[in-house]
């Protein structure tokens, strides 16, 4: 099911699923909307609500958990609360689930994914979106952590992806590779933009985005501060912050 919260960098709404029947885990239930919590409710039925858990502290993925809990008795499980690894179990006798938590930083650095083992399906939260990349927005989006949290995806026998926003993923590995992909053909971008000469990031996004209405310019420039900033940890490009020039190393 879908919150109510459309926008442009939420696109539809940010997807809320269920797992389960009996013991019911609620993944991402949104923001805080009273509407959203009683859907929430009335589709879990006669089930019970036993866990809430939350891939990332997000306003568009999590205020709505204390109220859920409040309304359902559920413990919310997210970072700091349930560890890389550890699973989740809930269920009926007939169709128990195993979740299991994976710790995949660099949209925000909390992040979680949860791996489906019965379905060997991933809740890919904002690590990956359906038709649509992910903002990494420093100082709490990494973009190396990010690549890292992606490569780790290829280790995985995926059936396919339950994402944050947008519809579910059928071809997990090729988007995968294709959200590497995504990024390291930025990466080259950037470089090339630089070899031109010292420049600032303002310079350097109607360059990188040519097409990209300019409504996402400002979110298009918090990605290229994060593949710089990577860059300079690499050694490979020279730079401060935001505001000044960045050369090549």
């Amino acid at each position: 099911m879908r919150a109510p919260n459309p926008s442009f960098m939420t696109g539809a709404g940010t997807n809320t699923y269920l797992v389960g029947t009996g013991d019911v885990a609620v993944i991402d239930p949104g923001p805080d909307d009273p509407a959203h919590i009683a859907a929430i409710i009335e589709a879990a039925g006669r089930e019970r609500v036993r866990r809430v858990l939350l891939t990332h502290a997000h306003a568009d993925h999590a205020p709505g958990a204390p109220g859920l809990a409040r309304e359902t008795g559920a413990q919310i499980l997210a970072y700091r609360t349930i560890g890389d690894g550890e699973r989740v179990t809930g269920g009926s006798a007939d169709a128990p689930f195993t979740l299991e938590a994976l710790h995949t930083p660099g949209h925000a650095s909390d992040h979680l994914c949860f791996f489906l083992r019965e379905e060997t399906a991933l809740f890919s939260g904002d690590l990956i979106m359906s038709g649509s990349t992910v903002v990494i927005a420093p100082p709490d989006g990494d973009m190396a952590a990010y690549l890292r949290s992606l490569d780790r995806l290829k280790q995985r026998t995926l059936s396919r992806i339950y994402p944050g926003h947008g519809d579910v993923i059928e071809t997990p590995q090729v988007v995968v590779d294709e959200y590497i992909q995504h990024r390291l053909d930025r990466e080259r971008q950037v470089l090339a933009a630089l070899r031109r000469g010292p420049r600032r990031i303002v310079d350097m996004v109607p360059e990188i985005y040519a097409g990209v209405p300019e409504t996402l310019h400002r979110m298009a420039a918090l990605s290229v501060y994060a593949h710089l900033l990577k860059l300079r940890d690499e050694g490979r490009v020279i730079g401060v912050d935001q505001d000044t020039e960045w050369r090549l190393a």
